[in-house]
Parts: C-alpha cells; sequence; structure tokens
C-alpha cells in the first residue's frame, strides 16, 4: 500500500496570518462558562428570561465571542493577578449553590471583590449612574456562598463558613487604565433580593414554563443587554429578512393585534412626553449649575470644553467649488425613517 503524504504548503499559504478571530471563538466555546447550563451569579439582576433559559437547559443560539470581548477576559486576568501578587489573598475563586454558581473575581478576606473591565463610555456611565444593582447582586451572593461554604474550589474546605464583612466592585477602564473603587458592607437584605429574584424566576418556570417568564431588555439595536445576549435568536427570532419581511425590526413581531399596535401608539406617546419633561428639567438645572463645580455630598460637578477649535465651513467649500466648476462629489445615502403620533381630532355633533 503506497501512503498518501498531505500537499505541502505553498509559500503563499504559509505567508497567511493565521485568524485571530477564529482562534478566540474556539477558545471561548471551549471554556466553561460558554457551556454553562446554571445561572451565573453575574446574570442575576439582568433579564429574567435570559435565566430561565438556564433554568430550562435551552442550548444557546448567539455563542459568537468578540476580540473586543477576548481582549477584556485576558486584561481581566493579568489585573487579578497582580493584585493577588501585591496584597495576597485568592483570585478566580470557585463557589457553587444548589441554583446559583459562580466564580468570585477576589477574596481578599474579610472582602469579596468584583473586578469590570469596561470600555470608555461604561465607565463613564457608571461614573454618572452609579453601579447597577445587579452588579451590587452579584458580589451580595458571592459572599453570601462564601459565608455558607457553599465552595467548589479546591483551595477551600467545602462547608467550611469563610468570613466576608465587606462587598467591593472596582470598574477598570480599558481605554484609559483609570479605575474608581464601590464600597459596601455585607447586607442580609441585598443577598435577600437577589435570592429571591432568582427564586421567582425559577419559580415561573416550574410553574408557567419558559415563555412566561419576561424579558427585561428591549432587544436588539435597542438594548445592549439583548444585543449580546446568548439566547438572542431563541427569545426574539431570528434576524429579519428584508426580502420577506420588508422593513420591520424584530421587535414587531411583538404588535400582532389591533390591541397591540394601539398599546404601542400610546407606549411611544408617553414615553416621548416624559423625554421632553426630563430634557426641560435637566437644561435648567444645567443653568443653574454654569460657573459653577466641585463636590455635592455624593456627586461632582465639573464643566468642560467651551473652547474655539477650527473646522471646515462647507458651505463655503460648496461655493468654492463651484466658482472654480469643479463636479461636486456626492454620495447616496439613505434618509433615516421618522415616525409621527399625533391627537386625533373630537368632533362634536
Amino acid at each position: 500500500m503506497t501512503a498518501v503524504l498531505p500537499d505541502r504548503p505553498t509559500a503563499a499559504e504559509r505567508r497567511t496570518a493565521p485568524s485571530l478571530a477564529a482562534a478566540v471563538r474556539d477558545l471561548d466555546s471551549r471554556r466553561a462558562r460558554s457551556r454553562q447550563r446554571m445561572i451565573g451569579a453575574s446574570e442575576l439582576g439582568e433579564c429574567r428570561r435570559r435565566a430561565a433559559y438556564r433554568i430550562a437547559r435551552r442550548r444557546p443560539t448567539n455563542t459568537r465571542a468578540g476580540l473586543q470581548a477576548f481582549i477584556g477576559s485576558e486584561l481581566h486576568r493579568g489585573v487579578l493577578r497582580a493584585l493577588r501578587r501585591q496584597y495576597g489573598g485568592l483570585t478566580e475563586v470557585g463557589l457553587k449553590g444548589e441554583q446559583v454558581r459562580g466564580r468570585c473575581d477576589w477574596w481578599h478576606a474579610p472582602v469579596v471583590e468584583d473586578l469590570k473591565t469596561t470600555s470608555r463610555f461604561g465607565f463613564e456611565r457608571v461614573l454618572t449612574r452609579g453601579v447597577p444593582v445587579r452588579h451590587w447582586f452579584q458580589v451580595a451572593v458571592y459572599a453570601w456562598l462564601l459565608r455558607t461554604g457553599r465552595t467548589a474550589d479546591r483551595r477551600l474546605s467545602v462547608g467550611t463558613a469563610q468570613g466576608v464583612d465587606g462587598l467591593r466592585i472596582r470598574y477598570l477602564s480599558r481605554d484609559s487604565g483609570e479605575d474608581v473603587v464601590f464600597e459596601a458592607d455585607h447586607d442580609p437584605a441585598l443577598t435577600a433580593e437577589a435570592l429571591l429574584w432568582l427564586t421567582d424566576v425559577y419559580a415561573t418556570v416550574e410553574d408557567e414554563g419558559v415563555d412566561a417568564v419576561p424579558r427585561d431588555g428591549f432587544g436588539p439595536g435597542v438594548d445592549t443587554m439583548c444585543d449580546w445576549c446568548p439566547f438572542l435568536d431563541l427569545c426574539w427570532g431570528p434576524p429579519v429578512d428584508p426580502e420577506t419581511e420588508g422593513a420591520v425590526s424584530r421587535q414587531s413581531r411583538l404588535t400582532v393585534t389591533d390591541s397591540d399596535y394601539v398599546a404601542a401608539v400610546h407606549d411611544y406617546d408617553t414615553w416621548r412626553a416624559a423625554e421632553n419633561e426630563a430634557k426641560r428639567h435637566k437644561e435648567f438645572a444645567r443653568e443653574r449649575l454654569r460657573g459653577r463645580s466641585g463636590p455635592a455630598d455624593d456627586l461632582h460637578c465639573e464643566w468642560s470644553g467651551g473652547g474655539l477649535r477650527r473646522q471646515v465651513d462647507k458651505d463655503a467649500a460648496v461655493e468654492r467649488l463651484v466658482e472654480l466648476g469643479e463636479v461636486l462629489p456626492t454620495r447616496t445615502t439613505r434618509s433615516p425613517q421618522t415616525i409621527r403620533v399625533t391627537r386625533n381630532g373630537s368632533r362634536r355633533d
């Protein structure tokens, strides 16, 4: 029998750079979190429908991993390693209860810390809006699992309660390298609220099924919670096909009956009014703050910008091109769709 040897790669093939995106996807698919079926502590307080899919052991439909997320994960790992070497403690501590599991970023007794690497926009959002409740849920449940000995880590004795008195969340900007830390005491009421959220989801799935669990996100293109959800297509259906469905959105599939349509129009009108009123209040407060800055209790105010800058005068540039007899460069774009909701006039007989 004559052996059949594979063709030797050509010089061009040897010079072709391997795909980093493909390597990241393969690595992510083999990670335990990608195959996780139990609810993770990081999902508490986010979307109840997503948690329901975990409980029902539904298979994820959107498991793609982006390079940005991969870079964030590798940075996350490196930062934890630096904290452990400098200050001690344990990092990436495995925890597992009957209904929830997780991996505590850093347990530096008696404080549990969770590290979140974020974009510049995410970092700014935390500075302006504060810590989302779901992030406090996460560290509170880590603390509860440690305090009750629900560990899944060979460095700790299973069933042995660990002392945890404080909670800490550290946000690190991937763009600037800035970090900000928020701290709180261990709060049994916060833990109870997180566990009640989880218990309600379990109960609804068991009694009424997954579809009875409400969504907490507003759908793709509107809510980033949905854009990156591993169950996006399962929850909102497959992407819209322009040839068969036209210029619609996945959310529009929820508007089936006339009453659905009426409810959606009234929702739009209600939130439009709330948006306008909120903008008035914000602009009034902004004007009251002109010329003032500094601390204000738990907030801080500062102004930026206002300097002179040079930019192209588009109207003058067009006039000059016309004077020179040049053909104006143009491009074809699609104008944005607008919506107009008005009040119907009432008639009196």
